[in-house]
């Protein structure tokens, strides 16, 4: 695995097990990191009015309220929205993490609906300019946090996620074997093999009774 590679699978992994108060906290370390790493990022984003976003991975059990404008940037994790975000941003895990760190064109996935966006849409695009002019390294800034333990820390998440990514391919294909040896055939399949059943049938049949007219046919002639 490549080193600016997000281990998604572990990040899900621990995504889900965590309880969003824990997450919350992670969450604040990551930004204070982040803000850093991005002065000119976080400044551009607090000169903006109050902006509450909300983030809906589909495949996580949280959802995440991401503050901005008019102060400090913040990141909530919570169970469901208690409040109304001022736009909200919907979409797999792996979607999500890839437009954040512009990865992914963000114009070409609202329109596959990869990634779903409701609300002030204007929130959104005031978001995605500001990450366009100053690209993030989500994995490489999560793992700076270990400080001098960094490299240790990504190689551990690497190794973790390529066992991860093995273990769900087993799984996949023992799943895939399990059902297909379930599988009922098509009825199409089905009628199919009826018929191929009766003409082995019928052949059977007019085999007997070609036998039995030859035979009959010999003891005529010898009468």
């Amino acid at each position: 695995m490549a080193e600016f590679e997000f281990p998604l699978l572990l990040a899900s992994e621990v995504l889900s097990m965590l309880p969003a108060p824990a997450l919350t906290r992670a969450a604040a370390l990551l930004l204070r990191r982040l803000g850093h790493e991005h002065p000119r990022l976080f400044r551009a984003l607090a000169a903006e009015p109050a902006i509450v976003i909300g983030i809906m991975p589909i495949d996580l059990p949280h959802r995440f309220l991401l503050r901005f404008g008019g102060g400090a940037m913040t990141l909530t994790a919570v169970a469901a929205f208690q409040e109304t975000p001022s736009a909200t941003v919907k979409g797999r895990f792996a979607a999500l993490i890839a437009l954040l760190e512009g990865r992914l064109d963000s114009d070409a996935a609202f329109f596959s609906r990869e990634i779903t966006v409701t609300g002030n849409t204007a929130a959104i695009v005031i978001l995605r300019n500001a990450l366009e002019r100053d690209a993030v390294d989500l994995f490489a800034t999560t793992s700076a946090l270990f400080g001098p333990l960094a490299p240790v820390a990504r190689r551990v998440a690497f190794s973790l996620e390529r066992r991860l990514t093995a273990a769900r391919r087993r799984a996949a294909l023992r799943h895939e074997a399990l059902h297909a040896a379930r599988r009922e055939p098509s009825p199409l399949v089905a009628r199919c093999e009826r018929l191929e059943r009766d003409m082995q049938s019928f052949r059977g049949r007019l085999v007997r009774i070609e036998a039995m007219a030859r035979r009959r046919g010999q003891s005529e002639t010898a009468a």
